[in-house]
């Protein structure tokens, strides 16, 4: 069962800067101050599936996010980042009241094509890992 969220783990997240439609369902989402390369999400019942565990969609739609928009934040040519494909690894569980927290790192960017990983924790504990490659479309 989830737990209530320790304020402190949230210490130095501000509300998330490129936002959408889709994002205001799942969130609100957060990042941190200085590293828009993590962010963070406060579960709720919202995010569980059937059997009280994060969804694996939550999991899925908020890694394509981050790592998407951290190639686009680094990138110095024209062009946004579209997913050509993503793979995940389903490790650990979170639960609703846990605070989610998400690291991308990008792995090669070319100027057609970038490779990114990124990985989600609960309370240190690994839950969720993926990889992506994206195209770089003008």
């Amino acid at each position: 069962m989830g737990g209530s969220v320790d304020v402190t783990s949230r210490a130095g997240f501000i509300s998330y800067a490129r936002t959408s439609n889709y994002l205001e369902l799942i969130g609100p989402v957060y990042q941190r101050r200085d590293d828009p390369g993590v962010i963070g999400l406060e579960l709720d019942e919202r995010h569980t599936n059937s059997r009280g565990f994060c969804h694996a969609g939550v999991l899925v739609a908020l890694a394509d996010t981050i790592m998407g928009h951290t190639i686009d934040h680094a990138a110095t040519q024209p062009g946004r980042p579209v997913t050509v494909t993503l793979t995940g690894e389903f490790i650990g569980t979170a639960r609703s009241g846990d605070w989610l927290e998400g690291h991308a790192t990008i792995r090669r960017a070319g100027r057609h094509l970038a490779f990114a990983s990124c990985e989600f924790r609960r309370h240190g504990a690994l839950v969720f890992t993926a990889s992506a490659i994206f195209a770089m479309n003008p």
